[in-house]
């Protein structure tokens, strides 16, 4: 599956560099550290940008559906005017049947509308790591040892820095300054019914679109539909 997956994103390659650019960008926006930013690689990393696995929620699920979303929406727009013209209006090249809407260079244009359509389709879906690290990080069932134990140590230093702040005001000495060691800590919590309720269904998609992505299959099933289309 492998082969058939690098012959997808090679095939699509406008949308495999617009793909990659998306989530370069977004783990730009998000503070996501970039690990490789190679857009062309010969493994599942073609198409996509190799990035920390962040465990923030938010960050996990907007680094896998922003991406999605915007080649979801070129590849409805583009793929969708593309197959009106082919298929519902049947416009044609000149040397077709007589009594077809023979219109060349509108025949061309929907030719390009539906093939960038097709290659945004089979470029929409987040890497698998992040579909299913996003998955973890919502749906887990409850939090692990060691993230209860680093919420305890997250709570005796907030508590610790509290007592202190309260004896340097009741001295009249100056409130220490909080230490300033990379990125705030913050406590892990479980993921609220309501969270889960609501983001179920994108990420539900995401990771069986991811899965399907994988191992090249979207790229069949767009081969399909386009035969089907063709035929009836």
């Amino acid at each position: 599956m492998k082969i058939l997956y690098l012959i997808s994103k090679y095939i699509t390659l406008p949308a495999t560099v617009v793909k990659g650019l998306w989530e370069h960008i977004t783990c730009g926006a998000l503070k996501v550290l970039v690990e490789d930013g190679r857009y062309l690689q010969a493994n599942e990393l073609c198409g996509h940008v190799e990035h920390e696995l962040t465990t923030s929620k938010v960050k996990a699920f907007l680094v896998s559906f922003i991406p999605t979303v915007i080649n979801g929406l070129l590849a409805f727009f583009l793929g969708g005017a593309g197959f009106m013209g082919l298929f519902v209006l049947r416009v044609t090249p000149p040397e077709a049947a007589e009594g077809s809407a023979s219109q060349p260079i509108a025949f061309w244009l929907y030719i390009v509308l539906f093939y960038l359509g097709v290659s945004f389709f089979c470029n929409m879906f987040p890497l698998f790591e992040d579909a299913i690290n996003n998955w973890g990080l919502l749906y887990q069932t409850k939090l692990t040892a060691e993230q209860k134990e680093a919420n305890e140590k997250i709570k005796a230093e907030k508590a610790y820095q509290k007592e202190a702040k309260k004896l340097a005001k009741a001295n009249g000495q100056k409130t220490p300054e909080k230490k300033k060691n990379g990125e705030e800590k913050k406590l892990v919590k479980e993921t609220s019914i309501f969270t889960k309720i609501l983001l179920f269904i994108p990420s539900a998609i995401m990771l069986t679109g991811s899965f399907l992505e994988k191992h090249g299959l979207t790229f069949i099933i767009s081969i399909i539909v386009t035969v089907l289309a063709i035929v009836l």
